[in-house]
């Protein structure tokens, strides 16, 4: 089979030649060798024999906004301030580069929504922005490191469902918290344009020709309830599951966090399976839990958890990957599986590393 046969084959319940062994490469790339890093991700999966699935593969739809709204930026010291300047009022947001030396990871450290107003604010920003196709990233993509393997496309230009934007980019987690309490229907009002914008933004995006999207959702119940959970987020993704459902695509939920209390809803909204599963320390459940959670007919893909990926000796790391592919797998060894190290990878996993898990896969039998 091809890289592209075996990933579909695998998520869609049919039997592959073999487990597909697709790494996640986020934060590692920029620590490989120079000479690794100017090949190029796609000669990276060639030269370790994996199976490339490209995560979050270019959205297809672009957001703007009126000439009215201008943005500023300057530093204040180490930090770089961004305002966003609108007819009716401004938000400031603030972000500061890691100490680490030799890291350039900047972190957001002042969010832009502190008041009532600023939820307003950012109400008549939703309201007033506008949505487009752009093919041309797309294009570009799928004939560049995109033709091998398997695209799946980001959904929305936010690249988060809207609840989940409001956490992680635009008010954080205490002060939504604290917002949710003190003006609720401030709130309410907030999430329902940015669901609404999503959804619009979702229907152009299935102009795009992939079968299968993501967003980059970062599920997992640190950051908010189980409750808050099937309320805001759930509710939203089954949405855009019978949107993509209609025409034949797919959704597949980007999940690296605590996700116990939420694989059944998670299943239940629509998804069509979980990628960047981890088990303990990084996740809250174990792979053979949430295999036995969701069942064999629901997609898995992740598994490798990331310090034991850090961690593990070569010699470690062969019988720990042939446990991960048994719980992965199920009690049946036919469960709907992709191998995968979860999320993001720790600089200082070698080549090696990734060269030995995919030798695991390829000689791998349930």
């Amino acid at each position: 089979m091809s890289s592209h046969e075996r990933l579909v084959t695998a998520l869609e319940g049919g039997t592959p030649d073999r487990i597909p062994f697709s790494p996640f490469l986020a934060y590692v790339w920029e620590s490989l060798p120079q000479a690794v890093q100017d090949a190029g991700q796609l000669a990276f999966h060639h030269r370790i024999g994996a199976d490339p699935l490209w995560r979050g593969a270019p959205c297809p739809v672009q957001a703007s906004l009126p000439e009215s709204v201008q943005t500023r930026t300057w530093h204040e010291g180490p930090r770089r301030v961004i305002e966003t300047v609108t007819p009716v009022g401004s938000l400031r947001r603030a972000y500061l580069k890691t100490a680490a030396a030799g890291d350039q990871t900047e972190f957001l450290v002042e969010h832009p929504l502190k008041t009532e107003n600023d939820y307003r604010i950012q109400l008549w920003i939703e309201e007033h922005t506008q949505f487009f196709l752009d093919m041309g990233p797309v294009d570009e993509h799928l004939a560049g490191d995109g033709r091998e393997g398997l695209s799946i496309g980001m959904l929305l230009p936010r690249a988060k469902s809207a609840f989940q934007d409001m956490v992680e980019h635009l008010a954080g987690t205490e002060e939504l918290a604290y917002a949710l309490a003190d003006f609720a229907d401030t709130v309410e009002a907030l999430w329902e344009a940015m669901v609404a914008n999503d959804l619009r933004a979702a229907a152009i995006a299935l102009e795009a020709p992939y079968v299968y999207y993501l967003t980059w959702e970062d599920s997992g119940t640190q950051n908010y309830s189980p409750r808050a959970y099937r309320r805001y987020i759930a509710s939203e993704v089954a949405q855009w599951a019978t949107l993509l459902a209609g025409a034949g695509k797919r959704y597949i939920q980007h999940a690296c966090g605590h996700l116990e209390a939420i694989l059944e809803p998670m299943k239940a909204s629509g998804a069509f399976g979980v990628e960047s599963l981890s088990p303990p320390p990084t996740g809250n459940i174990a792979l053979a839990e949430a295999r036995s959670l969701v069942g064999d007919d629901w997609p898995i893909v992740g598994g490798i958890e990331p310090t034991q990926f850090l961690n593990l000796s070569l010699d470690e790391l062969t019988p720990y990957v042939e446990q991960v592919l048994a719980d992965g797998t199920g009690p049946t060894g036919s469960a709907r599986y992709v191998l995968a190290n979860s999320d993001s990878c720790p600089p200082g996993v070698t080549v090696a590393k990734f060269a030995a898990v995919a030798e695991v896969a390829r000689r791998w039998r349930p």
